[in-house]
């Protein structure tokens, strides 16, 4: 009898094993597959990443998605790697944290390194087709972020029609003080912004209105929220260049929000009980550790060929680590990172940088961070030692770009779980949805301004591109909104349009 439930046992083991291999090798598939389509920038992948690991493969909650997503967007690096660790990390603790984050960054940058080195002499024609498909599937991404939207509004109907109301109020808001510049620029004015807040602005602002009126709301609080807040706006908007001193009053009130809401913080732990918090901390030192220590040994694996090779590969992997942890604001933020700590600093050539690697990695989809940190590992190693260099280089900027993105994220994504009952930390999560559907609105338009400008770069007509986003969004959308739908029927139909413009 023994025998047989020993047996049992070990067969219920096995079973329960293979269903975890299973499950990492779906993500790890996931991963890759939305790593090949990403294009437009990290926030136009919350969607995608969404509705393939928590509609169609149902891999995580969607409360456990929210949660990472929230983590992602507070913290520097590469946000798809950062939100694909969070769900490995869920799925198969730090070596599906690790593959996960990997398997979304290795599309992008194995497709620099290969038109650097193998497709040299086609560069052209490959970075044509590259960027037609890209409209086709830029339309794609434009219906997911929709998407997300109509889904938000489903969900808060549940909510009451208050609710309701404060959150599409709370939405348009966040679309409005973030999308000055897509508009202007899509309606051909050459208005420069007068708010035009950072994603980082955004999101700091919103998290101290909810932390500061999470504590009382009494009419007091209320009217200091909305000064503080138009003082903060007004004072950072283009008036500021008017009156100088407007800048000291900007920092003031960056200041005082940053005490409030640290403040804020503390008593709503104190308000928590003592036993849960002081397990909680115990348990959050040392997973922040051994995660800390899982990504520094995944730096230094992919490093290793890098530090054998080249001699001078050191200055550039520091160099590769602090960019990516200053990496806050997106793509084009991470661009002037790396212009003054390698370009300024005459490690790689402005010609080599701007003539080949930007231009390159921005038609290509994927982080723009590791995409660049790769190139230019590329380059170095190229000017240090031939190919074999080259490659060991690049494969440390893959690792640095990957672990560094990981590293920060894995602490404040730890914070998040292990405190989400803490009442200001579910106030936020409560929140977080309608602020973050605000900003992907704003991203559609970047989206639509990037295909336009991606027919200029193909002597496209206007017209043409602009009709085919719209309607080919459209047509997504309506589909992804049944039961059901393929979503990667739908990329394959969005990229061959897109491809089908070469035609005109």
């Amino acid at each position: 009898m023994e025998h047989i439930l020993a047996e049992a046992d070990r067969s219920g083991q096995m079973h329960r094993a293979y269903g975890a291999y299973e499950k990492l090798m779906r993500l790890s598939v996931s991963m890759f597959r939305i790593g090949a389509i990403g294009f437009g920038g990290g926030n136009a992948l919350i969607p995608v990443i969404e509705e393939e690991v928590v509609k169609n493969s149902r891999l995580v909650s969607k409360r456990d998605y929210d949660e990472d997503v929230l983590a992602a967007c507070i913290t520097p690096g590469a946000l798809p790697v950062e939100i694909a660790a969070g769900i490995g990390q869920r799925l198969g603790g730090y070596a599906g944290m690790l593959l996960a984050a990997a398997m979304m960054a290795l599309p992008g940058s194995f497709l620099v390194i290969l038109i650097l080195s193998v497709l040299r002499e086609g560069q052209g024609e490959v970075l044509m087709a590259i960027r037609s498909s890209s409209i086709g599937l830029g339309a794609f991404i434009i219906s997911l972020l929709f998407l997300y939207v109509i889904k938000t509004f489903r969900q808060l109907q549940g909510e009451g029609q208050k609710t309701l109301q404060v959150m599409g109020i709370v939405m348009t808001a966040v679309f409005l003080l973030s999308s000055e510049k897509n508009i202007y620029a899509l309606l051909g004015t050459g208005w420069q912004p007068v708010f035009g807040l950072s994603v980082i602005a955004v999101l700091g602002l919103s998290f101290f209105l909810i932390v500061f009126l999470s504590q009382a709301r009494t009419r007091r609080r209320y009217v200091s929220a909305i000064l503080l807040t138009a003082v903060f706006l007004l004072s950072g908007s283009g008036f500021a260049v008017r009156l100088p001193v407007l800048a000291q009053v900007h920092l003031v009130s960056v200041l005082l929000m940053s005490l409030l809401t640290v403040c804020g913080i503390f008593y709503s732990f104190h308000r928590a009980e003592a036993g849960d918090t002081a397990k909680g901390k115990q348990r959050l030192l040392a997973d922040i550790i051994q995660e800390m220590l899982a990504w520094l040994a995944f730096a230094l694996f992919f490093a290793l060929p890098a530090l054998l090779l080249v001699p001078d590969s050191l200055s550039y992997i520091g160099g590769g680590f602090l960019s990516s942890l200053l990496s806050f604001g997106g793509g084009d933020a991470y661009l002037t990172i790396a212009d003054g700590l390698f370009v300024q600093a005459g490690a790689l050539p402005g010609s080599d940088f701007y003539g080949q690697l930007v231009p390159i990695a921005n038609a290509l989809p994927g982080s723009i961070l590791c995409k660049i940190l790769t190139g230019i590992g590329y380059f170095e190693g190229m000017r240090a030692g031939g190919m074999l260099a080259a490659f060991a280089m690049a494969l440390a900027g893959f690792g640095i770009s990957v672990a560094a993105s990981g590293l920060i994220f894995g602490m404040v994504a730890r914070l998040l779980r292990t405190f989400h009952d803490v009442p200001v930390f579910r106030q936020v999560s409560f929140w977080v949805r309608p602020i973050i559907s605000g900003l992907l609105l704003n991203v559609a338009l970047s989206m639509l301004r990037t295909n336009l400008e991606a027919g200029l770069v193909l002597s496209l007509p206007q017209l043409p591109v602009l009709l085919l986003t719209l309607g080919l969004a459209g047509i997504c959308l309506l589909v992804l909104c049944r039961p059901r739908a393929s979503m990667a029927g739908l990329m394959i139909f969005s990229s061959v349009s897109g491809l089908a413009l070469m035609l005109i």
